[in-house]
């Protein structure tokens, strides 16, 4: 199984490097903004997993590092040396206030302070390769994928473990489910198993498409287990009762979705490895992706939640921790056509909101309030679907705004006062709907007020007699006419 992962983890990054130009032609992904941090990650460390810790940061293995790292939600990151060839993989918070993770390469179960005081302990079968850990109850449980055995870890050390029925299974990842059963993938046999640890009875369940290569796997908010499917590209759903269901449909093609985690907002977040992307899966299956701002060619492997509710996730290939916002983000803009003139009357300003997060709006009202400069007043303030408040320029709304959508228009008209100042700015202001970022809820539109264009008035002399409008050929007889009696009076004289 080591084998198998060295060459799967070679694999990723070969298929990165040549999915790279696919991915800028092909997918669906939404624009939202991701967070990367280098900062203090040793060079070539490949950050594996990921989990929050009891001391409010995140903390995550480096396989290829040999070390854990912490990293608070600012991005400071310390690590801790392990032994050569430990190989870290897996980590959890464990129920004593510590951290809990699996040492691939050593064989070994570790724990780790908040302080980064690590003791190691051994796992009684040789060479069992120990990759996923969850906690549950007061102990620590852990998917033995070379072992082929589910393994239990007291936070006193003690180690016990259990056979998986199905010889080679390749137990991967591992989660507490809703039921109160242990859920492991079987990743050699496209399985899910499930273990009872008061009776001690496995049951595995099949319904997975073959060669799926389940890995990471999660406890949904809708009751059900939710996993990745590597090799067929797709996300599973598994009921307590073993009813499984897949969802390909808006995955990138190649993507290899990876680890998975719950996310704040009912939704199931997961890693695309070779996809460069962060996907997002809805109870009802559908998907959004993500990956503006991840650095091309980075390879997200680990995910989970933090608590600063944002999603944070490891770069094995980048070499870097990374976050991403969950949660609505409304933005607000204002536009207007050309300059105003003095004195002029129905001006008017577009005013846009729209949603940039990565979720819907959670159905409370957005409330948009404009401010005008001196030297413009209010004459109308309408749009579609908005209840809008003449007097006080502000228009409400409590209808759920998609991801990536906006609302219909907002329309201000407005009077330019004989006396406004050559220059104004227009501020708009967008809140509620459960927005998560603050920084872009402010729209400022500058505007250039010019003077109203003068028509110009003929002024006519005594002297002058008007010229008849008989057209070009006219005035060409005119000027004959004009240059023959020139001539005649210079004979006479």
């Amino acid at each position: 199984m080591r084998q198998y992962l060295a060459a799967l983890r070679m694999r990723c990054i070969l298929a990165v490097v040549a999915f790279a130009a696919l991915s800028l032609s092909i997918g669906t992904a939404q624009a939202q903004t991701v967070t990367e941090y280098s900062s203090g990650i040793t060079a070539n460390s490949g950050p594996a997993e990921i989990a929050s810790g009891p001391d409010s940061n995140l903390w995550f293995t480096e396989y290829a590092g040999q070390r854990i790292g912490q990293i608070t939600p600012a991005g400071v990151v310390t690590e801790y040396t392990l032994s050569a060839g430990a190989f870290p993989g897996g980590i959890a918070a464990g129920p004593d206030s510590n951290l809990w993770f699996t040492e691939y390469g050593a064989n070994k179960i570790g724990r780790i302070t908040t302080a980064g005081v690590v003791t190691e302990f051994a796992v009684p079968t040789a060479s069992a390769g120990p990759y996923g850990i969850t906690a549950y109850g007061s102990d620590l449980w852990f998917a033995e994928s070379s072992g082929n055995r589910i393994g239990r870890i007291t936070t006193a050390g003690a180690v016990t473990e259990f056979a998986v029925p199905t010889a080679s299974a390749g137990p991967y990842g591992i989660t507490a489910g809703p039921d109160g059963n242990l859920w492991f993938t079987e990743s050699n046999i496209d399985r899910i198993g499930r273990f009872n640890p008061n009776t001690s009875v496995f049951t595995e369940f099949g319904g997975i498409t073959a060669g799926a290569t389940p890995l990471g796997i999660s406890a949904g908010a809708d009751g059900n287990l939710w996993f990745t499917e590597r090799s067929t590209n797709k996300i599973g759903r598994i009921t307590t009762t073993g009813a499984v269901s897949e969802f390909a449909a808006g995955i990138t093609a190649l993507a290899a979705p990876e680890g998975i985690t719950a996310g704040p907002d009912g939704s199931l977040w997961f890693t695309e490895n070779n996809g460069n992307r962060i996907g997002r899966i809805t109870p009802l299956g559908a998907v959004t992706e993500f990956s503006t701002g991840i650095t091309p060619v980075s390879s997200p492997q680990g995910i989970t939640l933090g608590p600063d509710g944002k999603i944070w996730f490891t770069e094995y290939a980048g070499n870097r921790i990374a976050k991403i916002s969950v949660g609505a983000d409304l933005t607000i803009g204002k536009t207007h056509a050309g300059n105003f003139a003095l004195g002029q009357t129905g001006a008017q300003y577009t005013i846009t909101v729209s949603n940039v997060g990565t979720s819907e709006t959670n159905g409370t009202t957005v409330s948009v309030t404009d401010t005008l400069p001196v030297g413009l007043s209010a004459t109308a303030l309408s749009g579609t679907g908005w209840a809008c408040v003449l007097g006080t320029l502000t228009c409400t709304r409590a209808d759920v705004l998609a991801a990536g959508a906006s609302y219909p228009l907002i329309t201000l008209t407005v009077d330019v006062a004989a006396n406004a100042p050559a220059s104004v700015t227009n501020t708009v202001f967008v809140s509620g709907g459960g927005d998560v970022n603050g920084a872009n809820n402010i729209g400022n539109d500058p505007t250039t007020v010019s003077s109203p264009t003068a028509t110009p008035t003929a002024t006519p002399t005594a002297s002058a007699a008007p010229i008849p409008a008989t057209g070009r050929g006219g005035l060409l007889v005119l000027l004959a006419l004009l240059a023959i009696s020139g001539f005649l009076i210079l004979r006479t004289k």
